[in-house]
This record gives structure tokens, sequence and C-alpha cells, in this order.
């Protein structure tokens, strides 16, 4: 055996026991679950036999000795001989955990030899007192997270075990009181069975109509390089620019056949498009069933009763805003288990189960990828907001704010409700991380709370990060592009309709509804019939452009608390476009989310109109309302 093919054998038998651990996650928590269900019981043993077998097959001998010694472990449960206790499956668990740091031990040096006395000294002291009185503390032990000085759970890939996977049902948005529905019984949440997917080699067969066996082989799948599939990517997103030039000037050709073919590639393109833009699509899956751990170990810890519901965990979203996603929905959970759901007690006392419960949902919505975390806990009181913002600096004596914006100080850097700092909450870090990592995915989080019902965290989030649908927009000879999600309607002005208010500055007066306007012009310090930042006159093509008669409008941005307009030349229409990153001397600026390439070939920007209106301030608002022409029927 070469060398070169005894390295390859290695790195996929580790790719495989990846998913092959966190699947015996899933089954662990089912085992505590439910310790009479056999069926699981039978797939761990399954598991656990393969990860041996496999690990002893590629030559590593120390991971295979560490997995029989699990297996042993398993014995008494597998022959009823041992009941599944909070303790054992702390210890299953600390076990999964210590192979997937051995396995990642071994991914940086397969001749690497873990040490895995600790470990077996755990084993063997609980075969020695199955019974204890409480389940051991190292067992609980939260290990380090990726931000600052606040702590997760080690993700998995990605779990799918049959029985073990999160249940799914309809994307609807519960009533807000109460927050969280009490779960159907007996199981958490509303099922829908789905049968074994066939092996690989499996087919199942049947007579037709005509009395041939119809065959139906098993879906394959190979894996594929993600550095290849980005450059497929790329490529896929040139051919659509190109594509869309086409098109533009379709009209300037007079062979028929050409035009003809011109519009029959544009449709084989949007296929490609789609079809390649779906190989970037994963499921929720593997985000959501982690949670299931963390829920379970947080509120182990703080000594509460909790569950967890999911629903919508096959929605599928794209990778790279999948892999911006999952420290998130951590923080989020981990914070509703710590602040939200009140101890047994406190329950009790207020006529609620002593058992909290919280539901992770996820659909698709108008394009976009919506997520809640729902709590039916104490809720979020404002007025104890505003004590501490007022006893940390955040708010001056004197200062008032709605109920609204003092909920929204729980993303403060550095704000926190709680007196003492503790190991899974205090410091201040936690929220602010969220607000930061969904403003990176051009997203947004709204929080809606009820005193004694619960809280409820909506996240609202592109499905990709690669294609966008835009409104394109002129100001000037410069076109510009902004993310149709962020767009709540555009309107046409008139002079009428702008009023000027001392310390505001124009005020759009929008059905019965003053909204400040901003001029798109002042916001990009655009000078009309000058080329921004150069100084130089229009090129004969962009003067025309420039000297077209103005057509008033403005768009109508509602992501914030507090709505605005925004005043453009002219609506021109909307596309899909395809997303350029910017370069290093423009990447570091939140105003522009990238640039595309329009029809025409001509570059564009893509804005991101709340950080524009930020970065300029009132100093926007100078306009008088008789410097708008309005609008001629």
């Amino acid at each position: 055996m070469s060398a070169d093919f005894e390295s390859s054998m290695k790195m996929a038998f580790l790719e495989e026991a990846v998913q092959l651990l966190a699947d015996s996650e899933q089954c662990f928590l089912v085992l505590e679950k439910d310790p009479n269900d056999r069926a699981n019981i039978e797939k761990l043993f399954r598991l656990a036999h393969n990860l041996k077998g496999s690990s002893r097959a590629v030559g590593f001998d120390n991971l295979s000795h560490f997995t029989h010694e699990l297996e042993n472990l398993l014995l008494p449960v597998k022959k009823a001989e041992l009941s599944a206790t909070p303790a054992l499956i702390d210890l299953l668990l600390k076990c999964n955990d210590h192979l997937g740091a051995t396995l990642e031990a071994l991914k940086e040096n397969p001749e690497a030899q873990v040490d895995h006395t600790s470990i077996l000294a755990d084993m063997d002291a609980y075969r020695s007192n199955p019974h204890p009185e409480t389940a051991t503390e190292a067992a609980l032990e939260i290990p380090q997270e990726t931000f600052g000085e606040s702590e997760q759970i080690p993700e998995p890939e990605e779990a799918s075990p049959e029985k073990c996977a999160a249940t799914q049902s309809e994307p609807q948005v519960a009533p807000l009181s109460p927050l969280v529905s009490p779960p159907p019984a007996p199981d958490l949440a509303a099922t829908k069975t789905v049968p074994p997917a066939p092996t690989p080699t499996s087919a199942t067969s049947g007579p037709t109509e005509d009395g041939h066996a119809d065959i139906k082989k098993a879906e394959e799948s190979i894996r594929v390089s993600l550095d290849r599939l980005e450059a497929l990517v790329n490529l896929v997103g040139e051919m659509v620019i190109l594509q869309s030039v086409l098109r533009e000037n379709s009209s300037k050709i007079e062979f028929p056949l050409v035009r003809n073919t011109i519009h029959q590639l544009g449709k084989v393109t949007q296929s490609v498009q789609d079809l390649s833009m779906s190989l970037r699509m994963v499921p929720l899956r593997q985000t959501f069933q982690k949670m299931q751990r963390i829920v379970r170990d947080v509120s182990r810890q703080l000594s509460k009763q909790v569950e967890l519901g999911v629903s919508g965990e096959e929605t599928e979203v794209d990778k790279t805003v999948l892999e911006f996603l999952g420290d998130p929905l951590v923080h989020l959970v981990r914070n509703a288990v710590d602040h939200g759901i009140e101890t047994p007690e406190q329950r009790k006392n207020a006529g609620k189960p002593e058992k909290g419960r919280i539901e992770l949902k996820a659909y698709h919505r108008s394009g976009n990828l919506m997520i809640e975390v729902v709590d039916d806990g104490g809720g979020i009181n404002a007025d104890r907001l505003r004590i501490k913002a007022f006893e940390k600096g955040i708010l001056k004596p004197g200062q008032n704010i709605s109920d609204d914006e003092a909920r929204n100080l729980i993303f403060h850097p550095g704000f926190s409700t709680k007196e003492q700092v503790s190991d899974i909450s205090g410091r201040g870090v936690g929220m602010d991380v969220v607000k930061t990592q969904i403003e990176k995915l051009q997203g947004e989080i709204a929080i809606q709370t009820v005193i004694g019902k619960g809280t409820r965290f909506t996240l609202r989030l592109p499905l990709t990060l690669a294609i966008l649908e835009g409104m394109v927009m002129r100001c000037a000879s410069e076109r510009f592009v902004v993310p149709l999600a962020h767009v709540h309607e555009t309107v046409r002005i008139n002079r009428e309709e702008i009023t000027f208010a001392t310390g505001l500055g124009q005020v759009l007066l929008l059905r019965g509804e003053s909204i400040p306007l901003y001029h798109l012009s002042d916001l990009m310090k655009i000078v009309p019939g000058v080329m921004p930042g150069k100084g130089q006159a229009l090129a004969p093509t962009q003067a025309a452009l420039a000297a077209r008669p103005p057509e008033p409008s403005a768009v109508i941005v509602r992501l914030l608390d507090h709505p605005f307009a925004v005043h453009v030349d002219e609506i021109m229409g909307q596309n899909q476009v395809v997303v350029k990153k910017l370069g290093s001397e423009l990447a570091h600026l939140k105003t522009f989310s990238g640039g595309t390439i329009l029809g025409d070939g001509r570059p564009s920007l893509i804005l991101e109109l709340i950080e524009l209106v930020r970065a300029n301030g009132k100093s926007t608002r100078t306009r008088r309302p008789e410097q708008v022409e309005p609008k001629v029927a």
C-alpha cells in the first residue's frame, strides 16, 4: 500500500467519522428521553461498531481501542441490565466530545497518539458506581467559544439519524400571547414521519401497468471540493453578466434568429444559475440539531427543566450564510435558557409548568430566511434594562427612551443584567456578537416580548450572499443597486408632500405618517454633471443620461424602528444581480455590500442605505422642499 493511498484512506475515514459522531450525539439525547427505544439503542451500537472497525482498518488502533471501551460501556444498556440515567448520558456525551477532539488531533497529525487515561478513568468510576446521586460537574463543562470571553458547545459537522432528527412543521408565526404554544403529547412538536432512506446498494421494484418491473435506485452522491464549487459559481456568475449584456443589446440586432437564440440562451443561463446556486444550499439540520445538546447541558448546569422544539430544520440556506449563523443561534438559545426560562420554583409560583419550553423555527418568506427563537419564560422587563443602563452610564440622567429602545439595549457592547459573571453569561458579550454577525449577513433581528409570557427573537437573513434581487436606481449619471429585501415600497413625491421641520430637516408626508427624507446625491456626495471625486466632465453618453428629466421618486426603508425615505432621480427597475466583492480599498466601508455589473457592462455599487444614512447623520438633511421639483402628471 503506497503512502499516498494510505493517507487518502485515513482522511476519508476522518471525514466520515465526524458524521458518525454527530449521529451518535443525537442518539444519546434521544436515549435520555426514551431509554426503551430499542431501534435507537441498536443504531448506537451500529455507529460505535462502524467507528471501531473502520478506525482499525485504516490504522488508527488508538482510536479503535477507545471505541471498544465505549461499546463495553453501552453493552449493559443494550442488554437492559442498566438504565440510561442522566449521569450515564453525561458520561456518554463526554466520551463523544473526547472522540471529536481525537479526530481533530488526527486531522492535524495522523500519527498522533491521544491520551485516553482521564476519560477511561471516568468510565471505570462509573462502572464501579453506576447510580451516583448527582451527575459529575466535569460532564457539564462548556468549552470556550470562538467569540471573546463567551462559551459554547463544540459544533458537530452534521447529524441526520432517522429517529434522532428534530421534527419539521409548517412555517407559521405563532401569536405573541402565549409566545410558545403548548407541546402536543407526547412529542416535542408536531411530527412528520419520514421513511428511512435506502442504502446506496438497495433498490425497490414493483410491477407497472405494462407488467415490467419498475426499478428505483437510491440517489447517489459524490464529494466535491468546496474550492471547485466556488469556482463554478463564480464562472456561472460571469456567464450571467455576459447574458445580461446580450439581452440589453438584443434589440439592436436585425436578425430574428440571433435575437431568438439570445432569448433561449437566457433561459438556459437562468437554469444553470439556479442549479449552481442550489449546490451551495444546505439544510439547517446540522445547526439546529446541535442546539439540543446546548439546551440540555446549559439547563442542567442551571438546574432548570427545559425542552426544545424544532421545526423547519430542512429549510435550506447558502453554506456561506450558514457558517456565520451558528454562533448567533448558540448565543440566542443559551440566553433563552439562562435569562428567559425561569427556575422550576418560579414557574410553579407563576402557575406555569415546571418545565420550560424553547422553540426554534425556520422558514422562507419573501426570498429571505426567517428564524425564530421563542421561549415561554418571564419576558424582557424594559424598566429593569433602563435601570441597568443608567447604572452602567449607557443612559444619561433624565434621558428617556421607549420600551422598544430599552429592549434593544441588550445588544449594547458590555451590557448585561447579571449581577455576577458565570460560566454561561454576565460579561455582556453574547448579544452584541449576535447583532454584529446578523448585520454582517445583511440581515436584521427583532424582539417581541410579553412580561410573564415569554420572548421571541426573529432573524431575517438573505438566502444567499452571491446573488440578490436588486432595485436599480439613478442619481445624476450614476446608477446604484439596493437589495430588494431592504425596500419596503417606492413612491413618487410631490412638493406638497414635503415639509421642513426644525432640527429634523426634510420630512416626507406619506399617508399621514411623517418620515425623514434624505437625498441620495447628498448621501453619496454626487455633484450633477461631474464625475464623483474626479472633477472631470461627463462623457457624452453619461451627460445625456444626466440630462434626462428627473422623475422624483423615493425609496421607503422600514428595516429599523424609525423608517426613512431616500430621494432618487429615477427608479430604473429590478434585476437579479451577481454580487462581486469589493477591492481592499473599499472592503472596509459598511455603506457598500459589494458591486455588480449591469446589463450594459458598466459596474455599479450595491448600497446599504441604513449604513449610508448612519454615516452621514443629520448633515444630509439640508435641502428645502422647494428644491424638489414635483412630478408632472
